[in-house]
């Protein structure tokens, strides 16, 4: 159950990417801003990273679904700990889906979001989210953004641990979107 995000963690942690496309420049000196002009689902800014710092911000192609939209993967933390933040478009969600042993849903800003345990068995609990890592995901619901349309947006917050799944839904939390604050 751990590989998909796994592998996508590592990605993170490597701070030279060859892969890295850079975002949409439009000079506005805030990434996720000069992104949200270039995509038509909603862009995510966090508001609460933990005292963490930003890790890396790379906008990806969209290699499940091709010619879409590309989606946005940035981390945060070190090399060894961190927190994965990936936002993609909800109708074309090209990070695909992982399979962590689901725990009880919670609310992030009022959006119903799934939570999964990284367990290497079936018997995993939340006490030991801190041990395996885990992953929060939910859909944002489409928005207006200055004059435009914004679709909704796929969001999946995860760590491989070394956080409390208290820290990862405060970070969630924290998600604001762009020019909404």
């Amino acid at each position: 159950m751990k590989k998909p995000f796994s592998l996508l963690v590592a990605t993170i942690a490597i701070t030279g990417s060859l892969t890295a496309i850079p975002a949409h420049a439009m000079g506005s000196g805030n990434k996720y801003q000069d992104l949200q002009t270039g995509v038509t689902y909603g862009i995510y800014q966090p508001t609460t990273t933990l005292g963490l710092p930003a890790l890396n911000f790379e906008v990806r192609p969209c290699r499940i679904f091709p010619k879409q939209e590309e989606y946005l993967l940035a981390g945060f933390g070190g090399m060894d700990q961190g927190i994965a933040l990936v936002e993609t478009s909800a109708q074309f969600n090209c990070t695909g889906l992982d399979n962590p042993l689901a725990l009880p849903n919670t609310k992030i800003n009022g959006v119903v979001a799934k939570v999964g345990i990284y367990c290497p068995t079936s018997k995993c609990t939340a006490a030991q989210f801190t041990k395996f890592g885990g992953e929060i995901t939910f859909t944002t619901p489409a928005a207006k953004y200055i004059s435009k349309s914004l679709r909704p947006t796929f969001i999946r917050v995860g760590t491989q641990g070394g956080f409390t799944l208290k820290q990862l839904i405060t970070f969630a939390s924290g998600l604001k979107r762009v020019g909404s604050y």
